[in-house]
């Protein structure tokens, strides 16, 4: 026997559904297929809306140019360059240029041009169906007086004559009209203005409105803004290109040349004002610093008078320690030539009484009188020595000798006396000196502190003030130059045709959007669809095998059940010989045995006695002795479809004669191989009927004169009476109506299969929408002749 175990790879635990409910692209795309007009109603409506959006969406043009910014002048405050300046020179800063963008696209910049060019008022026209800024080319221009600048208002002036013009509120508005005289001061809606005529002003203008829109300045400015762009051109360092989109080509380029002279106005302006603070700022900070720099003078000036010094307190500071330098060595002579001095005396004392002795000279005494008498002494003594040897002490000559030599002696101690006096009164001056200097030293360098200091900021203040003087020359030639920031590399560019709108764009989004809103629908409605409508959502959801499908029938044959016909062969009349070899092949995996079929459904009406009729008449065409019977005690449908009704049959048995069942039998009028068991004399307790033993014999009879018994009954999820005759079937033919159940049910009759409620379950799929191939298959092949090369193969 064929294995009819559920496919656990499309199941979930509990026999649910784990596939998607969700409908497949080929499903969905099938259904785009079927509701192909809808897609055509979509591209004839949204196609017209994108050509009447884009006929009235204002034109917008672009122009664009590009300038250089020039960096030649710093940026920066004086303070900050001044506090820049290293070494003495000055770093100059060049220009920001992200500065410099975001000054270009400023409001402020933007209010100047608005207010130049007067484009808070904007002229307008009304072609075909969008609105078109004139700009220059307006017959009149609005001149709005001081109270009317911050109103916004919009109104239409209608020249009537070369001297009057009439104003409305709108172009519906025939009530609030006024007429005016051009020239003259109307108020009209709360607002006052003169309305005058322009150059271009002609005999074409007269009866054609002029749309005035009136808005701020401020309101002006940021929708110039909107529409302008300004970024650093690719890969160059100072080059900027500027763009603008606005609804006249004209007006897009005098707006850019207006930006470009208005910066160039403006920075000019900010240089000059920087440059005449600059002025200002330099001369004030050489006045300060002339008067630091002579109050230093004055303190250095006190300083030296204070410590005695003429010069500079380094010149002064070496003189003075050569000073000390040489009082020291004078010191030290000093003090050898006094101890040559003293022991001079010491030997002249020591040795008076020996007069014979010759006195010493030693050369550190620097006195030549000393020196001279020592000699006469020296020579003196000598001489006496000389002639005592020869003459004898009483020698006259000698006794004189001896006298001189005694007075010499004595005029030389008092020589060395005073010279030895001289000496320390010397040194002790020298010493005096020496302290004195050494005080003046230490005077000098308790101020050397005080007067570096001073000195260098005596530098700094100096070297400031060449700064500034350079600085302010620089900025005198700066004052001087009235070069501009910024100059155009090249014309303003850009086509004449308007940017926007884009038709080809919009009718193709047009065309996109009448195909998508259908494909939307369809993708919506099948998302929402949660019928079973397919053959292979059943087999996706459940594990139930699938008999077979019936086509939708004709619109031809809606109203006939019996569409098994031999005479006139159809797709439909082709399932059902499909479906009976299906029964055939359950009775052969039944060892041939006769087969009971219960044929049942969800609910009523999803062709149930449809299925019963002309599948038991495909069986008897084939030769099988085939019985149906109306097993629906409640309301006998097939028994009323097939004429039976009022006719004895299973409500009847108990008064069935000698006959018994073979009494109730009806044979078909179609087939010999074909009868009928009708449900007849409708019971008030169906299912006891059905419950009783009699009815269970009665199919054991039956299977020994029919091969196939086919039992029609009322839905199984709604009685009793169906779940008592499933015990006599063996097949249950479960019949859906595509579109009639829902796909969540189908988990609850997984169930019921997987349970074995029902024998040899297996579902028939009715009334399915033909689609695809298969649906055109069938008529196809009929339309074959023998003339076709394919035929003739």
């Amino acid at each position: 026997m064929k294995d009819l175990s559920p496919k656990t790879e499309s199941l979930g635990a509990g026999g649910a559904a784990s596939v998607s409910l969700l409908p497949s692209p080929k499903a969905i795309l099938a259904r785009i297929v079927r509701k192909w007009y809808w897609c055509v109603l979509s591209l004839c409506v949204c196609l017209p809306l994108a050509y009447l959006y884009a006929a009235r969406q204002p034109q917008v043009y672009g122009k664009a140019t590009t300038i250089l910014i020039k960096d030649d002048y710093p940026k920066e405050s004086v303070a900050a360059t001044v506090l820049a300046s290293t070494n003495g020179i000055v770093n100059t800063a060049a220009t920001n240029l992200d500065n410099e963008i975001f000054l270009l696209s400023s409001h402020s910049l933007l209010e100047t041009v608005v207010r130049k060019l007067k484009l808070d008022v904007t002229y307008w026209k009304k072609d075909k169906f969008r609105k078109v800024e004139i700009y220059q080319d307006s017959p009149i221009a609005v001149q709005f007086t001081q109270e009317g600048e911050a109103a916004d208002a919009r109104f239409r002036v209608v020249p009537l004559s070369e001297t009057e013009f009439r104003l409305e509120k709108d172009e519906k508005d025939r009530q609030g009209q006024e007429t005016g005289t051009f020239g003259k001061e109307v108020r009209f809606d709360s607002l006052t203005f003169i309305v005058e005529k322009t150059p271009r002003f002609s005999e074409a203008a007269l009866n054609v409105p002029v749309i005035v829109r009136k808005t701020s300045v401020r309101n002006a400015a940021v929708g110039l803004r909107s529409g302008l762009t300004v970024k650093k051109a690719n890969g160059k360092n100072n080059l900027v290109n500027i763009s603008m989109r606005c609804n006249n080509p004209v007006k897009a380029e005098n707006i850019l040349h207006s930006i470009v002279h208005f910066y160039n106005e403006a920075s000019l302006k900010e240089k000059n004002t920087r440059g005449r603070k600059t002025n200002k700022f330099i001369g004030e900070r050489l006045a300060v610093i002339s008067e630091e720099m002579r109050k230093n003078d004055l303190a250095v000036e006190k300083l030296k008078k204070e410590t005695d010094i003429l010069t500079d307190l380094s010149t002064a500071l070496t003189e003075e320690y050569e000073n000390s330098i040489n009082d020291k060595k004078d010191l030290r002579e000093l003090e050898l030539e006094i101890k040559s001095i003293e022991y001079l005396k010491q030997y002249l004392e020591e040795e008076a009484e020996h007069d014979a002795r010759l006195v010493p000279i030693n050369s550190k005494i620097a006195d030549m009188g000393i020196r001279d008498q020592i000699g006469v002494f020296n020579d003196t003594l000598l001489k006496k020595t000389s002639l005592k040897v020869n003459a004898g002490d009483n020698n006259p000559i000698v006794r004189e000798l001896e006298a001189n030599l005694s007075s010499l002696k004595d005029a030389l101690k008092r020589s060395v006396n005073n010279y030895y006096t001289s000496l320390l009164v010397k040194k002790k001056n020298i010493q005096d000196q020496h302290e004195k200097t050494r005080e003046h030293i230490r005077n000098v360098s308790s101020r050397e502190r005080d007067v570096n200091y001073i000195d260098r900021e005596q530098r700094v203040r100096e070297s400031l003030y060449v700064l500034l003087l350079n600085k302010r020359e620089e900025n005198s030639l700066a004052l001087a130059a009235t070069e501009d920031n910024a100059r155009m590399v090249d014309d303003v560019r850009g086509g004449n045709g308007p940017l926007e709108p884009n038709v080809p764009k919009i009718l193709m989004v047009g065309f996109l959007a009448g195909l998508a809103i259908p494909v939307v629908l369809c993708v919506v409605a099948a998302m929402l669809d949660s019928n079973v409508k397919r053959r292979k959502e059943i087999e996706a959801l459940t594990a139930i095998p699938v008999y077979g499908e019936l086509p939708r029938k004709l619109r031809k044959l809606k109203n006939q059940e019996i569409v098994v016909n031999l005479e006139e062969p159809s797709e439909l009349s082709e399932c059902f010989p499909l479906l009976a070899e299906r029964m055939v092949a359950l009775s052969d995996e039944n060892a041939g045995k006769p087969l009971s079929v219960l044929i049942t459904s969800t609910c009523s009406g999803e062709g149930k006695t449809y299925l019963s009729v002309n599948l038991a008449l495909s069986l008897a065409v084939a030769g099988k002795k085939v019985l149906l019977m109306d097993m629906d005690l409640r309301k006998g449908s097939l028994s009323s479809l097939l004429g039976g009704a009022g006719k004895p049959g299973i409500g009847d048995l108990e008064q069935a004669g000698e006959g018994g069942w073979r009494s109730l039998v009806e044979q078909s009028p179609v087939s010999a191989h074909l009868d009928y068991l009708f449900a007849g004399t409708l019971p008030d307790h169906p299912s006891r009927l059905l419950l009783h033993d009699r009815i269970r014999k009665l199919m054991e009879e039956l299977k020994e004169q029919y091969d196939f018994i086919f039992m029609d009954c009322v839905p199984y999820s709604s009685l009793a009476d169906a779940h008592i005759v499933a015990r006599l079937a063996d097949v249950t033919l479960y019949v859906m109506r595509a579109g009639c159940v829902k796909k969540r049910d189908l988990a609850g009759l997984q169930k019921i299969w997987k349970n074995g409620e029902l024998k040899r379950m297996g579902i028939v799929l009715c009334d399915v929408e033909p689609h695809g191939r298969s649906s055109r298959g069938y008529a196809v092949y009929r339309s074959l002749d023998t003339s076709s090369p394919c035929a003739e193969k």
